[in-house]
């Protein structure tokens, strides 16, 4: 059993004990293996193992319907999943218009990348990523 199940395992167990009901029964089942292998060919890169794991698991949650992980962060589903690099494309483009505006008011380094893929939100804007530059991330 690998540590992200054992992990999954404690996360239901705290939601049963918790009385989280409708959080742990809006979770989608497993994905299909041809929904993981869509998303994978949708990427321009292979996922991370753990989010394969993940997806495995659980397909996701209905958007904002099952705030499962710290923040209220509900998993996104394959469908969402997919669209996550054209995301931090804008949000790069937008970042990049916004510091050639007022290049002093942008002193850090670029907030987003392409190879960030946001596998969890909330309805207010916030996500959780995985990294997958290559290297130590």
């Amino acid at each position: 059993m690998t540590d992200l199940i054992r992990a999954w395992e404690r996360i239901e167990a705290w939601l049963r004990e918790h009385q989280c009901t409708s959080a742990l029964s809006s979770l989608h089942k497993p994905a299909s293996e041809e929904a993981v292998q869509s998303l994978q060919d949708a990427l321009a890169y292979p996922l991370h193992p753990d989010v394969l794991q993940w997806l495995r698991i659980h397909g996701g949650a209905p958007l904002y319907r099952a705030p499962v992980w710290p923040g209220g962060h509900v998993p996104h589903d394959v469908d969402v999943l997919a669209g996550g690099p054209e995301y931090m494309e804008e949000m790069l483009e937008e970042f990049s218009e916004q510091r050639a505006e007022d290049p002093e008011h942008w002193a850090q380094d670029p907030w987003a990348d392409p190879l960030w893929l946001p596998v969890a939100g909330t309805n207010t804007g916030e996500s959780l990523l995985i990294d997958h530059r290559p290297g130590d991330t």
